[in-house]
């Protein structure tokens, strides 16, 4: 019972402290994206901006990134394993890309706008031609240059394993002819994955954040895989690489050992 009032008053501590911390950063993040936000063309001059804001809030939730492998320079199409929201954070933070995210994103409080501006992509689930829209938008993107990431389970999950990955957007690296590499994330714990981190089933944002902010801390690993260059010999094929790649690495421990943490 003593333990359990210690660790809620510890929570409620961290709260008083990191709520403000919150408050202000995202209010610097709306002015960054306010005056550097993509315009016309939408793009950006840097992504710099993005990298800090991004490293910031995982400094403030006390999230720590363990990274191994590097990143493509270039345009690159990368997949990943989708587990939280704080995905999009945790590979903008050392891999700022433009992503691809359900609809729904873009209602959340604040945290939608800000994606809009940050130049996120948004596919409408059950559209007479969502996922092509979505495709053309990647297309173009990706001939322009830029790095853009996609999550092929079309949903998260609690991170135990990946769901089977949807090929149809994969089309676009063969159709804009560039490289594509995988990004396994996942965030442990001493006795396996962590379980407050998962947005899952009904989790609404606002709620699951101030859980988070609770939280004494946590890890995100994340691990950039080998580099598919083109040509590609299919998008069925890709899909299936890249899930075989992401599925082994969940079940491979060993190079977390040799992880560099990069935040605090």
């Amino acid at each position: 019972m003593i333990d359990a009032w210690r660790a809620r008053l510890a929570g409620v501590g961290r709260r008083g402290v990191r709520l403000p911390l919150l408050t202000l950063h995202i209010l610097v993040g709306v002015l960054i994206a306010a005056v550097l936000g993509p315009g016309r063309q939408r793009r950006y001059v840097s992504t710099r901006p993005l990298a800090w804001w991004s490293r910031g809030l995982c400094w403030i939730l006390g999230l720590r990134l363990q990274i191994r492998g590097v990143a493509h320079a270039g345009a690159t199409l990368f997949v990943a394993n989708h587990i939280s929201w704080l995905d999009i954070f945790c590979i903008a933070a050392v891999c700022p890309t433009q992503f691809l995210a359900k609809q729904e994103v873009a209602e959340w409080p604040l945290f939608g706008w800000l994606c809009r501006r940050a130049g996120t992509a948004f596919i409408r689930r059950g559209g007479e031609n969502g996922a092509g829209e979505a495709m053309e938008h990647l297309v173009w993107r990706l001939r322009q240059g830029e790095r853009v990431l996609v999550f092929p389970e079309g949903t998260s999950t609690p991170g135990e394993t990946v769901r089977r990955f949807h090929p149809r957007l994969l089309q676009s690296a063969i159709l804009a002819r560039c490289p594509v590499q995988a990004i396994t994330l996942r965030y442990p714990q001493a006795d396996g994955i962590n379980r407050l981190v998962p947005f899952i089933d009904d989790d609404e944002l606002l709620p699951h954040l101030w859980r988070l902010l609770g939280e004494p801390g946590f890890i995100a690993e994340l691990y950039f895989g080998r580099v598919h260059a083109p040509p590609h010999s299919s998008r069925d094929a890709l899909a299936r690489q890249t899930h075989t790649e992401i599925s082994n690495q969940l079940l491979a421990p060993e190079w977390i050992r040799r992880a560099t943490t990069i935040a605090e």
